[in-house]
């Protein structure tokens, strides 16, 4: 019963901060347009300034040539996006020669320095996490907009955008199809 209240209350609160930065969002200036992109389309050759652990070095997507990518997004307060980070890595390592899982922040409650607190207090447990995580809203909540998380945006090793799901999709089948280039038959997520 404890646990059942405090699950409720966990994602009372997930929902609450990511009606609260919806509420707070302003127009966001991206560089590669403002219209959310569509299951198919090119995604552009986008640049991730803020990665908040690893070499921290800028990252552009062409770097991937040849891998499929998956954004994870997430927020520090997004308990079952936490908890999904173990199955991601999982996936990460499962797949890495043709797979690149991308942690993806672009809450508006939290700050490059909030998530690097984060990442050190998971390194303190014992939970670090090795995927790389990064800091992002000049274009993220453009591109693949979205009211609540986790949000889960596929990108097939083409730069197409291949499915836009929650984390349920996350499977080794849908993996392997999107790794072979193959149509993903899943329900497209709405914002």
């Amino acid at each position: 019963m404890k646990k059942s209240i405090i699950f409720i209350g966990m994602a009372v609160l997930c929902l609450f901060f990511k009606g609260y930065t919806q509420s707070k969002k302003q127009e966001i200036d991206s560089p590669y347009g403002k219209i959310p992109l569509k299951v198919g389309e090119k995604v552009p050759d986008f640049l991730f300034q803020n990665l908040v652990n690893g070499d921290r070095k800028p990252f552009v997507l062409s770097s991937l040539k040849g891998k499929a990518l998956i954004l994870d997004f997430w927020g520090t307060w997004c308990s079952s996006c936490i908890k999904g980070f173990p199955k991601m890595e999982k996936y990460q390592e499962k797949y890495g020669k043709n797979l690149q899982v991308l942690l993806v922040n672009d809450s508006n409650v939290d700050s490059v320095e909030n998530i690097a607190l984060f990442l050190e207090k998971r390194i303190a447990d014992g939970e670090e996490v090795h995927l790389p995580v990064i800091s992002e809203r000049t274009f993220t909540q453009v591109l693949f907009p979205h009211k609540l998380y986790p949000h889960v945006v596929w990108i097939g090793a083409d730069r197409r955008l291949k499915a836009v799901t929650n984390a349920r999709a996350v499977t080794d089948e849908n993996i392997a199809r999107l790794i072979a280039g193959l149509d993903l038959v899943i329900p497209v997520k709405e914002f």
